[in-house]
C-alpha cells in the first residue's frame, strides 16, 4: 500500500511539472483557435491534446489518492469536459474547441494544479 502512496505523489509531481506548461500553451492556442490561426496552430493543438490526455492518466491514476478525504476532482465531471472537447474535435469546430479549452480544461487543469500541490506539500513536510 505504501509503495502505491509513493507511486501516486510522484504522479502527482509529474502532472504538477507538466500542468505548468500545458496551461500557458493551452491560453496560447485558444485565439488561435478563434481566427488567429497560425501554420503550426494544428500541431499545437494535437500536442495540447496528447498533454491533456496524459494528464487525465494521472488523474485517473491518482484520483483514489486526490480524494481520499472528500471528493474534489470529479470524474463524471471531468468526461463530460472531455466530451465537449471531443464534439469540437470531431466537427472540426474550432470556436467550439476554444471554448471547450477556455471553460473546462482549463479550469480542470488549474484545480488539478492546486490540489495535487498541496498533496505533494503536505506529504514531503
Amino acid at each position: 500500500m505504501e509503495d502505491i502512496r509513493v507511486q501516486q505523489i510522484e504522479a502527482l509531481q509529474i502532472g504538477i511539472e507538466y500542468v505548468q506548461k500545458l496551461i500557458p500553451a493551452t491560453q496560447e492556442i485558444i485565439p488561435e483557435l478563434r481566427g488567429d490561426e497560425k501554420e503550426d496552430t494544428m500541431d499545437f493543438l494535437n500536442q495540447i491534446i496528447d498533454g491533456i490526455n496524459f494528464v487525465i492518466e494521472i488523474v485517473n491514476a491518482t484520483l483514489s489518492f486526490i480524494n481520499e478525504k472528500d471528493e474534489i476532482l470529479n470524474k463524471d465531471g471531468i468526461e463530460e469536459k472531455v466530451q465537449l472537447l471531443n464534439a469540437g474535435l470531431q466537427a472540426r469546430d474550432y470556436i467550439k474547441v476554444a471554448q471547450a479549452l477556455e471553460e473546462g480544461m482549463l479550469p480542470f487543469m488549474d484545480i488539478f494544479y492546486q490540489v495535487a500541490s498541496v498533496i505533494v506539500a503536505g506529504e514531503k513536510s
